[in-house]
């Protein structure tokens, strides 16, 4: 998943906003933002729905849509762990990690709830692709 980098630029100059400015309201540098607006590199999570919210618009207007997501993406950039999407989910953390890397499909009943947990259509779910998965898949995220 990438983020929307020529959005992220007019937006920012739409409101009037430097770079530096923009970096002294999120908390990072100036080199950061400038990263992803030339390489479209996705900020850290917390930080991606700061920017969001700092320059008004839902998340998903700053991201790539399309064949870049996948619940892997769209958890980490929710800054979700797995064992929260699978409380949200009402389902173990097992069942979700299944799905989540590709073992099973998801379920179409699950398609309404992640929506509006990670705000996209719930239309993108029936595309998704999954992680592939390996030893490292969601290292570091539990």
């Amino acid at each position: 998943m990438r983020i929307r980098r020529e959005r992220l630029r007019c937006l920012r100059r739409e409101r009037g906003m430097t770079q530096s400015q923009l970096a002294d309201d999120l908390g990072c540098s100036r080199a950061a933002v400038s990263t992803w607006e030339t390489t479209g590199r996705l900020p850290r999570p917390d930080r991606l729905q700061l920017l969001a919210n700092i320059l008004g618009v839902p998340l998903p207007d700053l991201v790539e849509d399309g064949e870049s997501f996948s619940l892997v993406s769209l958890r980490l950039t929710a800054g979700m762990l797995a064992k929260d999407v699978a409380r949200i989910l009402k389902v173990s953390k097992s069942t979700y990690c299944h799905v989540e890397r590709g073992r099973q499909k998801v379920p179409p009943r699950w398609f309404p709830i992640l929506a509006k947990t990670f705000g996209v259509p719930s239309e993108l779910f029936r595309s998704l692709r999954a992680e592939p998965s390996d030893k490292n898949a969601g290292r570091g995220t539990e």
